[in-house]
This record gives C-alpha cells, structure tokens and sequence, in this order.
C-alpha cells in the first residue's frame, strides 16, 4: 500500500517513533483491518479498492489522548478516526507518542512542562511527618499526594532558615505556576538528604 508506506516514511523523516503495533495499524491491509476493525463483509477486490475502503472507513479506531502535566494528568477523547485522518494527526504532532491499547483504541501521549489547569487551583507543596517533600493536590491536611521529591533535613532546615518558614511549610505553601513551583523545589532542595541522610548541598 504506497500512501501507507509514504506515510511511515514521512513519520520516521519527522523522528516520531512509531511502535510496531501503530506501523501495523496504519500499513494493515483490509483483510488484516477485519481483525482490528471488527467483521466486514467484502468480495474479492483489486487492492487499490480495498486501500479506498479501508481509508474511507468512518469508525475505526477511538483515539485518546493523555496530557501528562508536572503536576496531573488530563485525558480527552478526541473521538473515532480512520486511518487516513490518523496519519494526517501524527504527522502534525510527531512529538507525540502512540501506543495501540486494545483492538480498537489508540492512546496518544504527550508530555507538557507545566502544572496542568487543576494543579494551578489547587497544589501545595509540604512536608510530611517523615520530613519529606511532597506535592498535593488540595490541602496537605488532606494527604492527597501526587508527588514525593525528597527527604528533608528537618534540623538543618529549621536552624538555617528565618522563623515560620518551616511552620508555613508544614501547612502548605501554594504554588499557581511553574516558576513558584520551581522556586520552591529549589530552595528546598539544598536541604535535601540521601538515602544515607547525608546533605546533598549544590548536588554533591
């Protein structure tokens, strides 16, 4: 099938990864699609019509799609393509990975540095009674936690740094964007302790 392998050319051209399962997804032809795609009665056709069939087709392949935030996860359906229209949507989005979950689901990742919307309302980051760094989701008293970072140095934190920083640490303090959350990352991280609980100060 020429436009199926055009296709997988121009995908590899444009570095998205295409796992075998997808490439088979998008190269299968019609009397292996019956497997993917579910019975379909047909007769004996030259292949160039069985390629016109199989692109043509309106309800192949539910496609989802993950965001992966540094804080959360959203999932949207954007609904069933054919094969035509998928290839047409890796092409324009090779940064994103593709993977066949079922018979006939197809999960598209992609990965976005920043907190997503959710987060942005509500992520707090605190310490917990082990002395680690955690991000929440909602209030800390509400042990919802997304993330742990690190253990904390709870002594050489509390005598290093000015009055109630560690007391407003261990209520919460709220991060609404990447460069609080940043900030705060790294001004804790110089308090950080090995498995060993020895100081990790500059990363040595």
């Amino acid at each position: 099938m020429a436009s199926a392998i055009i296709a997988i050319t121009i995908l590899a051209y444009r570095g998205l990864t295409i796992s075998a399962a997808v490439e088979r997804l998008l190269t299968t032809n019609f009397g292996e699609a019956v497997s993917v795609m579910g019975p379909v009665q047909q007769d004996t056709r030259t292949e160039q019509e069985i390629e016109t069939l199989d692109t043509e087709r309106t309800k192949l392949i539910r496609v989802v799609l993950q965001t992966e935030y540094i804080c959360g996860v959203e999932t949207e359906q954007l609904g069933r393509m054919d094969t035509a229209q998928l290839k047409v949507l890796l092409v324009q989005h090779p940064e994103w990975e593709a993977k066949v979950t079922s018979t006939d689901t197809l999960q598209l990742k992609q990965r976005v540095d920043d907190l997503s919307p959710i987060c942005k309302h509500q992520a707090y980051i605190s310490i917990d009674a082990d002395g680690n760094l955690n991000l929440y989701e909602g209030k800390p008293a509400e042990e919802n936690v997304i993330r742990t970072f690190f253990q904390l140095d709870v002594g050489t934190l509390e005598s290093s740094l000015p009055d109630g920083v560690l007391e407003q640490l261990q209520e919460g303090i709220r991060v609404q964007d990447k460069d609080e959350y940043d900030s705060v990352i790294s001004t804790f991280s110089d308090f950080a302790v090995d498995e060993k609980h020895r100081l990790l100060r500059n990363g040595g």
